[in-house]
């Protein structure tokens, strides 16, 4: 069953279908020289259509999910197994395969690749974020035998090996957040930079007079000096410990602090960086915000500060119950 329309009004019919929820989704819109034919689930009567039978065509349903695309491929046991989500960085998928699948990960990576055409490359975790330089150990189970991609995010680019560079695509809209705070001419320090993601975009989407980043693993340095040249900014990288390369830059406006682990052992390193009335994003893995408020405010006293909370905002889970948070306080 179909509506025929002129082809100059058809658009808007069809827009009017699915407000009504009456467009055949399964089927394929047809044409001749001035008609479109629009398939529909009911009848129904539109002002300048005629209702047609017509022999269709219809579209084949696209998979939407991971384990929709396994169906047929894994018992019901063990697609109850199949993770949910998955990360992913540039054009390289990121899941963790539990134990009991470990002998399906090419079936499960193959189907990744059919399902998402915009993914080359699919690593499966072999070891948790636990190292100094927050890496883990990843093992491509299909797709292109590599672990370096660009990722783009509002309008920059970031490469990086996914394996020996910390990257969250998760924290896009966090990042973008931070960004759009910065005042005209502020000094800005990132902490714990990585392959700077953080202060590319700031020196993209603000006017900060200057923007110092700080990052510790030589993989991930080399990494944020080649992305601060690919997005043509102008951000100064410093490769060192925090502790010891804060105290020679100079007082800043704004400080962000993105390691949620250990940020609390960084604040006497912060707080004496900070200029009268400035602001720090202080990052903390929780499962509940008021103890990171109350962890600020607790180490800010002890180290003779005060401060005010500005906000508080959950960006990302980090384990069942825990989750990343977001302090903003002023000092």
């Amino acid at each position: 069953m179909h509506l025929k329309v002129k082809k100059r009004k058809g658009e808007d019919v069809r827009k009017k279908l699915i407000g009504l929820n009456l467009l055949d989704f399964n089927g394929e819109i047809l044409s001749d020289k001035d008609f479109l034919f629009i398939p529909i689930v009911r009848e129904i009567e539109i002002p300048d259509t005629e209702l047609v039978e017509i022999k269709g065509k219809r579209v084949p349903r696209r998979v939407r999910s991971l384990r929709e695309a396994l169906k047929n491929k894994l018992s019901l046991e063990e697609l109850k197994l199949v993770p949910r989500s998955f990360d992913i960085i540039g054009d390289i998928a990121i899941l963790e395969i539990p134990e009991e699948l470990k002998n399906k990960k090419s079936i499960i990576g193959d189907a990744l690749l059919k399902t998402f055409k915009n993914i080359k490359v699919v690593a499966n975790k072999k070891t948790r974020i636990e190292t100094e330089f927050r890496t883990r150990v990843l093992e491509i189970i299909s797709g292109e035998k590599r672990k370096e991609t660009i990722h783009r995010e509002y309008g920059c680019l970031y490469k990086l090996n996914v394996e020996t560079a910390y990257f969250s695509p998760r924290l896009g809209t966090e990042r973008m957040r931070i960004a759009s705070q910065v005042k005209d001419n502020e000094r800005v320090l990132v902490m714990f930079s990585g392959v700077g993601p953080y202060p590319i975009l700031i020196a993209k989407k603000a006017k900060p007079r200057e923007i110092y980043a700080i990052e510790l693993n030589p993989e991930a340095f080399g990494y944020l000096k080649e992305n601060i040249a690919l997005n043509k900014v102008d951000v100064t990288a410093i490769k060192g410990n925090v502790k010891e390369e804060t105290k020679k830059l100079g007082k800043f406006d704004r400080i962000v602090m993105p390691l949620p682990k250990d940020a609390g052992n960084f604040l006497n390193v912060a707080l004496p960086a900070l200029k009268k009335n400035g602001i720090i994003h202080f990052y903390d893995f929780t499962h509940n915000e008021q103890r990171s408020i109350e962890k600020v405010k607790r180490i800010c006293k002890d180290l003779g500060y005060k401060i005010e909370i500005l906000k508080t905002v959950k960006c990302g889970s980090y384990s069942p119950g825990i989750f990343r948070v977001c302090v903003d306080f002023w000092v």
